[in-house]
């Protein structure tokens, strides 16, 4: 009885942990759709004044009378007025699925987690070491970021070539169908390097894995000292969530440029063979990789000091980022929290029936 009530939670948890970033990314999206159209004209205008000549650079997938936007809102007005209010979700599908997929098993291994860490938390504060809860909050948050990207990175290597394969494809090709084109995908991933390749990239995207460590951590703490002040409620949620993923995002966004650095570097490198050796195990060839890209991090965030003049290098895009970033994960753990609450109370009054 007590494992099924454990499994109960676990899926109102896993389920919850979907709905609420699913949310957060239908809110925030037409924030992305600006932000790229808008990158994409400033891009096009550099290019023509570069060079005096006319950018071929497409403003938007979509843009057939070429608007020119005068700035957020006007790039906002303008799509709606185009395409509706649909406009402003051109594209989303395919995130909306990967998004409840990530976060559905992220916070599945977080629940599954959770009771184990919650235990050795009461022990350590028994023997008055109450100071590691902050580390084992990290390590938690850690773990199942460790785990999900372990089970969903080929997902996540298929989608990135698809986004690539559609901006390589000309205006008069043939459009194939996404069921085809995920086939065409994954043949072409085995064919590169067998079933590893599928994880190609995964060490880069494991050191990430800090940012919802730290995430975990400031919630967790934040949390508790709003509750012991007599605060609660989806403001609450709201704000804890915002604050939370501001400062790990402010902390942790060095190792996204480091990340990018190093992905191209291993595309580009000859001794990248390891992971593209069928004949190679792959947990070896992962844990050689995971380690010769935590090597590397060091090295390269001074080659982006070095190479961009300054610290202030390594923030480049931060603020946009930080901003729309946190506002998700804001309205991610209210909704979450309250989804939460809400499936545990249907599941558990269910199994009540006689």
């Amino acid at each position: 009885m007590g494992d099924s009530n454990e499994h109960r939670i676990h899926l109102a948890n896993s389920i919850a942990g979907g709905l609420g970033n699913v949310m957060g990314l239908l809110s925030t999206y037409p924030l992305t759709v600006i932000k790229t159209r808008l990158q994409a004209q400033n891009k096009k205008k550099k290019i023509e004044e570069k060079t005096g000549e006319k950018s071929e650079i497409d403003d938007t997938k979509n843009d057939d009378n070429n608007d020119v936007y005068d700035g957020p809102m006007d790039c906002l007005m303008k799509v709606v007025s185009r395409d509706g209010v649909l406009g402003m979700y051109s594209g989303i599908s395919l995130k909306l699925v990967e998004t409840y997929l990530w976060n559905s098993t992220f916070y599945m291994f977080f629940s599954v987690l959770k009771p184990h860490i919650d235990d050795i938390i009461k022990r350590e504060h028994a023997e008055g070491r109450g100071y590691s809860a902050y580390l084992l909050n990290v390590a938690h948050g850690m773990m199942a970021g460790m785990g999900t990207q372990l089970c969903l990175f080929p997902m996540n290597v298929v989608n990135t070539r698809m986004v690539v394969l559609q901006h390589k494809k000309g205006k008069n090709e043939k459009n194939t169908g996404i069921v085809e084109n995920y086939i065409r995908v994954i043949r072409d991933v085995y064919a590169e390097g067998g079933v590893s390749a599928f994880w190609r990239g995964i060490a880069a995207g494991l050191m990430l894995t800090i940012n919802p460590g730290i995430m975990t951590m400031i919630r967790i703490r934040l949390t508790e000292l709003c509750r012991a002040n007599g605060y609660t409620g989806g403001g609450v949620h709201f704000w804890v969530g915002f604050v939370s993923k501001m400062m790990a995002s402010t902390v942790t966004y060095p190792l996204v440029v480091a990340r990018s650095q190093i992905i191209v570097s291993a595309e580009t490198s000859e001794d990248n063979h390891t992971l593209n050796d069928r004949n190679t195990n792959v947990l070896v060839a992962l844990l050689l990789s995971i380690i010769k890209n935590i090597l590397h991090v060091p090295r390269t965030i001074m080659r982006v000091v070095e190479e961009n003049g300054g610290l202030v290098a390594l923030y480049a895009g931060f603020t946009p980022h930080l901003s729309q970033a946190a506002l998700k994960e804001a309205i991610a753990n209210t909704v979450r929290n309250k989804a939460s609450a809400l499936l545990l109370a249907i599941l558990t009054s269910k199994r009540q029936q006689p």
